[in-house]
């Protein structure tokens, strides 16, 4: 293992380098949350899909018809067949008229609803949008800073510093300088494939199911608002 010294060199580094890239992290964690909030977005033809006209339509039909056979039975008892049957034929057509005006106005809701969370869900993108500008500025910023710092490192080599820190550990290098001629060597020989040595920092994670619980409900506040209005 190489001395105290060397050991405490690289850690120097590698902790500079952790802090450059928790603004990499937020930045990603901002592009997944954006990718989440689309989701939620969806144009009149989804909400129509998933509202199911045609088969809301079939069941006021079928209600029709029966108000329309129970008119006419009703009325058969005291009328004459063809009152009966004109009355129950007018309860038929009254019923279907009454279900599409009511199917129609709670599609017409349902879809004025969605453009509400459309427009709140956009709200959100922008403000995330310009949180990620400035967390990137900060990034650009903070690396400009980081480059005349590392030391012994050049900054092609800050994914590799994991990597770099174990050849001093395990005494495979000496000092810190040595270290990076080794990992040059390496990546060389490794002829820049797929096998080169990539950071130790692991991925952050893309499961639709965590970043619900990660970033909550985004239509809370469009509900909220929505209430205010009302």
């Amino acid at each position: 293992m190489a001395d105290q010294k060397e050991l405490d060199r690289v850690n120097r580094v590698a902790d500079l380098i952790d802090r450059y890239y928790g603004f990499e992290d937020a930045v990603e964690v901002n592009k997944q949350n954006k990718e989440y909030l689309k989701t939620y977005i969806h144009d009149s033809a989804y909400v129509e899909r998933l509202f199911e006209k045609k088969s809301k339509m079939l069941r006021g039909i079928g209600i029709a018809a029966i108000a329309a056979a129970a008119a006419f039975l009703v009325c058969l008892i005291f009328t004459k067949l063809i009152i009966a049957g004109i009355i129950g034929c007018l309860v038929f057509v009254i019923g279907i008229v009454v279900s599409i005006m009511i199917i129609n106005a709670k599609l017409k809701a349902a879809q004025e609803e969605q453009v509400d969370v459309n427009n709140g869900i956009k709200e959100q993108i922008d403000l995330l949008d310009k949180r990620t500008k400035q967390i990137e500025k900060q990034r650009d910023d903070y690396k400009k800073g980081l480059e005349s710092r590392l030391d012994f490192l050049s900054p092609d080599y800050i994914d590799n510093i994991g990597t770099i820190k174990e050849y001093l550990q395990n005494g495979e290098a000496e000092t810190c300088e040595d270290a990076v001629a080794l990992l040059e060597q390496n990546l060389l020989m490794q002829k820049m494939s797929a096998a080169m040595t990539k950071s130790s920092r692991k991925p952050l994670d893309m499961d639709y199911d965590q970043q619900k619980a990660k970033f909550g409900d985004p239509l809370a506040a469009i509900k909220e608002k929505r209430k205010k209005k009302r």
